[in-house]
């Protein structure tokens, strides 16, 4: 079952390291580094003080107001907790002074100037990508340095920043390194959001971006461009639902999902739009590529030089003047990213507003690979949902925090199949394969359709634990394959005796009003109800019982494809369950209250 781990204080601003196949967690807080072991319960805390009262400016005159926040600022908030070489690489704030420490085995190093690693303050809107002993950011290195946002490398080849033209009051959502086949190609791309240059009213305020660069950029070859990546394209990345040509030009988050084949590694972009509804496209590197490689650049119209904009050189060797300077004044290309065909179109979309994106694959009992995508919401719930051969299915709502304290940080350890959920106060371990949820009822394990679930010898097993579960993940309908299988399953079905000839309400009740709840006798519907119109509950009115009611009755509701069963009812003949229950031999009394009642309903009928 799920594990938690509160801090000993709430944090403002927490920050959340994991390593991939272990039970522990780093959270970085105000001047403080939390350990957390989930599996040993170990734990410890270092602290990482304020040198020297910090360097937040305050001069006399100040109003209360400012002054307040200033002596917020006056705090080392850690911003940046990550593996680094042989240790750990902690960084914060420093009280406006921004300060790194190099932690081996609980000792830290000697501080260090950590300006361009750290903000001076909390920023939501920084970007540090730690690739072996490079690093890139997107943090300035100077309080002065202006509101125009650059993304750097800091650490490892040499440093290099962006012009200030190439990006338009960009927001950073995520950064990655991707190999290629030769070294001197190896790229790194990033996703962020930025202004739009038209200011048309039916034109989006925002548009989503992914911009690439060469690992091995060298820098331009004037004393201008010594400094600058000379390597830098923009694209647009779309995501439009053709059907409603419904446009979600918003990008929240991205999750990068590696394939042994670079051009196969897939982005998976997390979208929303201004009215509140998400979206997911799945991107290629490879379509990605191809749209940088092949495409005109925007408003250029002149000859192309021998070595094309955004072209990686052999290692060594610099990007030509010529070259730099066609790029610099066109850094967007005309051609825009789609979603991944024959589609082209989201995976989904709905009506909820997703803030962080996750995806983990499975290998199911039928030796298919399923993806299953976790989405936090802005109400501290995580929707889990599945791709499967017919569409994709919201299978489970996770309500993380029980305050729905907004989900700080998500992050998934794929060989232990783990969900590591942090809020201000606390982290949550929680396995993926909750299998447990689906109450050992075997139509809720297989109506789920939960990759990581199945049945198995009377209980709803993990497929970690069993590979031989039984399994419903493709197109065949869910009912009946329980009973197709001889299995000895608990019972839940509620027994409700009724007499022959009276009225009998089916009642299930309506949870959420995006619902369609359906009543089924015997595995066949009866009664739909959609809840267009408020209503408290799913009536089925059963007028006359006779012998062709009785049976076994459930109410599913479906949501966004996930399905539940929340009323199991099995309506007994009152003779009949008396009977089996040894009592078939009545006395002449107990047959005249059993008239006695049957000719009341039938004069009150």
């Amino acid at each position: 079952g799920a594990k938690e781990y509160a801090f000993p204080r709430s944090e403002k601003y927490p920050v959340f390291y994991h390593k991939e196949n272990s039970s522990a967690i780093y959270i970085g807080g105000e001047g403080k580094l939390y350990y957390y072991d989930f599996a040993t319960y170990e734990n410890y805390t270092e602290d990482f003080p304020v040198k020297n009262e910090g360097q937040c400016t305050m001069p006399g005159s100040l109003p209360l107001m400012l002054l307040f926040f200033l002596l917020q600022d006056n705090k080392n908030y850690l911003t940046l907790v990550e593996k680094y070489g042989d240790g750990m690489l902690v960084c914060g704030t420093g009280a406006c002074a921004p300060t790194c420490w190099n932690l081996t085995q609980r000792k830290e190093s000697t501080s260090w100037d950590g300006r361009g690693i750290a903000p001076f303050t909390p920023d939501s809107n920084t970007l540090v990508v730690v690739d072996g002993h490079d690093i890139y950011s997107t943090i300035k290195k100077s309080q002065q340095n202006g509101k125009i946002p650059r993304f750097r490398r800091v650490r490892g080849g040499g440093e290099l920043y962006t012009s200030d033209t190439v990006m338009q009051n960009p927001q950073f959502v995520k950064a990655t390194t991707l190999r290629h086949e030769e070294p001197h190609q190896d790229k790194i791309y990033y996703f962020f959001r930025e202004d739009n240059p038209d200011k048309s009213p039916e034109a989006p305020r925002n548009i989503s971006r992914v911009a690439q660069l060469c690992k091995e950029d060298k820098g331009g070859t004037s004393s201008l461009s010594a400094s600058k990546w000379t390597t830098f394209l923009k694209a647009s990345l779309i995501c439009v639902d053709p059907v409603t040509k419904g446009n979600f030009n918003w990008l929240q988050d991205v999750f990068f999902v590696p394939a042994s084949n670079w051009r196969h590694s897939k982005v998976y972009g997390l979208f929303t739009n201004t009215w509140g509804s998400s979206a997911v496209c799945v991107y290629s590197f490879g379509d990605i590529d191809n749209v940088f490689r092949t495409s005109k650049l925007k408003g250029y119209n002149g000859p192309n030089p021998e070595i094309k904009p955004g072209q990686c050189v052999s290692s060594g060797q610099h990007t030509p003047s010529e070259t730099f300077k066609i790029a610099d004044s066109h850094p967007e290309v005309e051609d825009r990213v789609e979603p991944l065909s024959p589609t082209k179109s989201p995976l989904f979309h709905n009506k909820h507003r997703y803030q962080k994106i996750g995806v983990h694959e499975v290998s199911a009992g039928d030796g298919c690979r399923y993806s299953v995508l976790y989405l936090a919401t802005d109400k501290g719930s995580i929707h889990k949902i599945v791709e499967l051969p017919d569409g994709v299915q919201n299978i489970m709502e996770l309500q993380v925090f029980p305050k729905k304290d907004p989900i700080q940080s998500m992050i998934l350890d794929h060989k232990r199949a783990m969900l590591y959920v942090g809020s201000t106060n606390k982290v949550m371990e929680i396995p993926m394969d909750m299998c447990r949820v689906y109450r050992n009822n075997c139509d809720s394990c297989l109506l789920a359709r939960d990759p990581y679930c199945g049945w198995f010898n009377g209980s709803c097993q993990s497929v970690y634990l069993n590979r031989e579960i039984h399994q419903n993940l493709n197109l065949d309908p869910w009912r009946g394959k329980c009973q197709k299988r001889d299995i000895k399953e608990v019972d839940d079905y509620q027994n409700i005796t009724v007499v022959p000839f009276s009225r009998y309400y089916l009642n299930c009740p309506i949870e959420s009003h995006y619902a369609t709840y359906n009543w089924y006798h015997n595995n066949s519907l009866i009664k739909t109800c959609n809840t267009t119109h408020p209503q408290q509950d799913c009536f089925h009115f059963i007028q006359n019982v006779s012998h062709i009611h009785y049976g076994h009755y459930v109410c599913i509701s479906e949501e966004d494809g996930f399905k539940q069963a929340l009323v199991k009812e099995r309506l007994v003949n009152q003779l009949r369950f008396m009977s089996q229950k040894g009592q078939a031999t009545m006395t002449f009394g107990s047959w005249l209250q059993l008239l006695l009642m049957v000719v009341l309903v039938e004069l009150f009928h």
